[in-house]
């Protein structure tokens, strides 16, 4: 395989990776926006069945990857891409596992006779969560290390926002369903792993960027590779 080819084959990935994170963000919102509503079954069966269309992108672009290294034995840069996309294609994957969860979780709430209280904590984590994927997956495209640094300066945030979120819903359990509480609990248990994700595509940018590894460690860039 010429070079020349093997760069179009590489921005072709790249493309079916960015149609793929607009698909899983898309999906994020969906869920999200389900969260309080009642009679949503079918809004929520949609978000799995779009699911399962995220799943078989993950499949192509996986295959897709691992033949152009097969067959290119790319190094240095090119290298450090091909392993960055098939990252990503995983954390997206599994992004839209949890907007399934949400979803599921939104039609059991809506689904019960006494209404449960939804703290502002799970609309922030929401929020934010999203935010950080975006800008995550804005950081891959543009190459771009700092703001990959940026999204993982807000992960903090959002774990503070669950622990909060969880305090707040078992101080309810004694007056609202126990059952509803537990619900909006695994909603911002699956916000919290998407942040977690997002940072992790924060992650793979720096390295895919500049070589360096800042996985498991916590701080600035500039601090945590010194």
């Amino acid at each position: 395989m010429s070079h020349k080819h093997f760069d179009e084959r590489l921005e072709d990935l790249r493309q079916a990776l960015h149609r793929m994170s607009h698909d899983i963000e898309e999906l994020v919102q969906r869920a999200l926006a389900l969260v309080g509503k009642a009679g949503i079954e079918a809004e929520a069966e949609a978000i799995r069945e779009a699911d399962r269309a995220v799943d078989a992108a993950e499949v192509e672009i996986e295959e897709n990857a691992i033949e152009l290294l097969a067959l290119h034995q790319p190094m240095a840069g090119d290298l450090r891409v091909l392993v960055t996309v098939l990252k990503i294609n995983n954390d997206l994957e599994r992004i839209g596992d949890h907007a399934v969860n949400i979803a599921k979780a939104a039609s059991r709430l809506g689904k019960l006779k006494k209404k449960v209280p939804i703290p502002p904590e799970l609309s922030e984590m929401g929020r934010m969560a999203g935010d950080m994927l975006n800008d995550a997956l804005d950081a891959f495209v543009h190459e771009n290390a700092q703001e990959a640094d940026d999204v993982r300066a807000r992960d903090d945030r959002v774990d503070q926002l669950q622990d909060s979120l969880f305090r707040v819903m078992l101080t309810h359990m004694t007056e609202h369903n126990i059952s509803g509480c537990l619900q909006v609990i695994l909603i911002g248990r699956n916000l919290e792993r998407i942040a977690d994700l997002a940072t992790n595509i924060g992650e793979d940018v720096i390295y895919m960027v500049e070589g360096k590894t800042v996985r498991h460690q916590s701080g600035p860039m500039e601090e945590a590779v010194g």
